[in-house]
C-alpha cells in the first residue's frame, strides 16, 4: 500500500503548544515517509508536519476507506468485524445507558454501531465523512447517518446524552477544538466516550506503530489532557483486552488547569526507544500475531457461514445482534 502524499504544515504540540519536540519516527507502517514527533513537555506523539484541512477533507471523503481497507464499501468480513466491535461497545456503554437516551456516533463507518443502538431502542444518529461507507449504511440498514464531519451536523443545536468517537479522535487535525464543540452538544448529564490506540501498547509490532491516517498517538495522560483542555473530566478509563487500546468516558466539568509532567514524556520516549523490532523478535508477540493473522480468514469464513453469509449485511448483523439484545 502506498501512503498518500500531503503538502503538510509544521506545527507545535497540539495539546500543550510546546515547540520542544524530538523526532521518534521517519516511516509509517507501509514504509512510506512519515515524520513523527514527541513533545518533551507533555509526551504527546503526533505526525509533523501535518496535512492541511483541505488535504484531510479530500482524503476522508473519497480515499480513506479504499486506501485503508482496499474497498469503497464494506465486504462481509468487514461487516462481521465491525459487528463484533459494536457489541463490545454496547457492553462498555450498558452501565451508563438509560431508556430514551440520544446517541451520536462520530465517524460511524459502515453504520454497524448506529444500527445496533437503533435496534436497542435508542435515538441514534451517525455522521461519517466517507461517502461510500455512509451511503452503504443508509442503504443496508436504513439508519440515520449523515455524510460529513462534526461541523456539518444537520442538527447543530440538538443535545446528546452519549457521544462516541471510536478510533476517530486520532484522525482529527485539531482534536481539542473538535472535543470542545462536542462538549457543547452534551445534555446536562451527558458523556463522551473515546477509544484510541495506545502509544505504549505492543499489540502491533514496532514497525507498524505509526500510520499515515493517525495524526496522533495518545497515551492515557495525553487523552486526559485533551479532554481537560476541552472542559471535560474523566469518569472512567480502561485498557481494552488484547489490544490495550485506551477507552475513556468523559463528562463536562469546571475548567481545569493543564498538568504538564515531563516524567510522562520521558517514560513514553523510553518506551519508544526500547520497543525495537529486534527486541520484539525476541518475544512471543510477533509469532502470536502471525498465527492470529493466518487463522483470521478461516475463523471469519466459519463465522460467516454460521451467520448465513449468503444473505445481505443486515441479515448478518441481525444474526449477531438479536441474541444479545434479547438478553437485555
Amino acid at each position: 500500500m502506498t501512503s498518500p502524499s500531503f503538502k503538510g504544515r509544521t506545527i507545535s504540540c497540539p495539546l500543550c503548544a510546546s515547540d520542544k519536540l524530538v523526532r521518534v519516527g521517519e516511516r509509517d507502517r507501509h514504509g512510506s515517509a512519515l515524520t513523527t514527533d514527541l513533545c518533551q513537555r507533555c509526551g504527546h506523539v503526533f505526525t509533523n508536519p501535518q496535512p492541511t484541512e483541505t488535504d484531510l477533507d479530500a482524503f476522508y471523503t473519497e480515499r480513506y476507506r479504499s486506501a485503508y481497507k482496499g474497498v469503497v464499501t464494506p465486504k462481509k468480513k468487514h461487516v462481521y468485524r465491525a459487528g463484533l466491535r459494536a457489541l463490545e461497545r454496547l457492553e462498555r456503554l450498558s452501565p451508563i445507558l438509560n431508556p430514551g437516551n440520544k446517541i451520536l456516533d462520530v465517524g460511524a463507518g459502515g453504520g454497524e454501531f448506529t444500527y445496533l443502538m437503533t435496534k436497542a431502542g435508542y435515538t441514534t444518529q451517525g455522521i461519517e465523512p466517507n461517502r461510500g461507507y455512509a451511503e452503504f449504511a443508509k442503504a443496508e440498514y436504513s439508519v440515520n447517518i449523515q455524510v460529513g464531519t462534526v461541523s456539518d451536523l444537520a442538527t447543530p443545536d440538538m443535545t446528546w446524552d452519549v457521544i462516541t468517537l471510536h478510533h476517530v479522535f486520532e484522525h482529527l487535525a485539531d482534536p481539542v477544538a473538535v472535543l470542545k464543540g462536542l462538549a457543547s452538544l452534551l445534555s446536562e448529564n451527558g458523556v463522551i466516550v473515546i477509544e484510541v490506540p495506545n502509544v505504549e501498547a505492543r499489540y502491533h509490532g514496532p514497525k507498524r506503530r505509526f500510520h499515515f491516517a493517525h495524526l496522533h498517538t495518545f497515551s492515557k495522560e495525553g487523552l486526559t489532557l485533551a479532554a481537560n483542555s476541552a472542559g471535560l473530566s474523566t469518569q472512567d478509563t480502561t485498557l481494552q483486552p488484547n489490544t490495550n487500546h485506551i477507552n475513556s468516558i468523559f463528562r463536562k466539568s469546571a475548567s481545569q488547569a493543564p498538568d504538564f509532567d515531563e516524567v510522562i514524556a520521558h517514560r513514553i520516549h523510553r518506551h519508544l526507544l526500547a520497543d525495537t523490532p529486534m527486541r520484539d523478535l525476541l518475544t512471543s508477540r510477533p509469532y502470536r500475531r502471525l498465527w492470529a493473522n493466518l487463522n483470521r480468514p478461516l475463523r471469519e469464513k466459519r463465522a460467516l457461514m454460521r451467520l448465513n453469509a449468503q444473505t445481505n449485511a443486515r441479515d448478518i448483523l441481525d444474526a449477531m445482534f438479536d441474541p444479545i439484545l434479547k438478553q437485555q
